[in-house]
Parts: structure tokens; C-alpha cells; sequence
């Protein structure tokens, strides 16, 4: 199997990163529209770090998502490893010559 050269992470990953967001639309507005409500400031009274508030965010951000936003979040967390690996791959390539 042919290794990939750090160009084609680097592309795969930046369109990796655009499907997710297209796929995320409608999440990523439910979340702006979360996070600027009136409830976000007793949230944040409370603390984003404990484990009651976390299971509370995460019950009420991903509760509706439909199957293929979900897969959208797993392009948009894999999409910045492939960039990375990518340029860094470039990056010791362009150093070996």
C-alpha cells in the first residue's frame, strides 16, 4: 500500500473539515443559539468542568442530532489530526532533502 504524501493529508483533512461543518449546519446553530440563551449564565455559575454539568450540556446538544451529524462531528475531530500529520509530514520530507 502506497503512503500518502503530506499534500494529500493536508487536502484530505481540509475536505474532511468542510464536510463535517456542512454536515453540522443546523448543530452548529443550535449550539450558538445554546450557548447565547439566558439559561448559559447560571450554567456557567455553576461550572463547565463537573461531571453534572457536562452530562446536562452534553443530554441537551446532542439529544435531537440526526445519525449523519454525528458522523459530521467525527469528520470535524478527524479532519485537524489529518491536516496536522499532513504538514508535519512536509515539513520532515522538505528537511530529509
Amino acid at each position: 500500500m502506497k503512503k500518502k504524501s503530506g499534500k494529500a493529508l493536508i487536502i484530505s483533512g481540509v475536505i474532511m473539515l468542510l464536510t463535517g461543518i456542512l454536515f453540522n449546519i443546523r448543530t452548529i446553530f443550535g449550539l450558538i443559539d445554546l450557548l447565547t440563551a439566558d439559561e448559559s449564565a447560571d450554567i456557567g455559575i455553576i461550572g463547565g468542568a463537573d461531571a453534572p454539568t457536562a452530562i446536562f450540556l452534553t443530554d441537551r446538544i446532542f439529544a435531537d442530532m440526526m445519525i449523519i451529524e454525528k458522523a459530521g462531528l467525527l469528520l470535524l475531530i478527524a479532519a485537524p489530526i489529518l491536516i496536522i500529520v499532513g504538514i508535519v509530514s512536509r515539513h520532515c520530507k522538505m528537511h530529509q532533502k
